[in-house]
């Protein structure tokens, strides 16, 4: 099993962000589908940076 790397939502309207981090390599397309929780907007997924790659191995 090769685990899926983690990786953020970012909403483009009010900048909320959330980084998701898969347990399994078992993904469904609803596990790419995010919906802003503040705005309701489409968010958009986005690699980590380096930083974030740091905390969120």
């Amino acid at each position: 099993m090769i685990r899926p790397k983690a990786f953020k939502y970012k909403c483009p309207n009010c900048g909320y962000s959330k980084i998701v981090k898969p347990k399994s390599d078992a993904l469904t397309p609803l596990d790419f589908i995010s919906i802003c929780p503040k705005c309701n907007n489409q968010m958009e997924r986005k690699e980590l940076n380096a930083v974030e790659k740091i905390f969120w191995r």
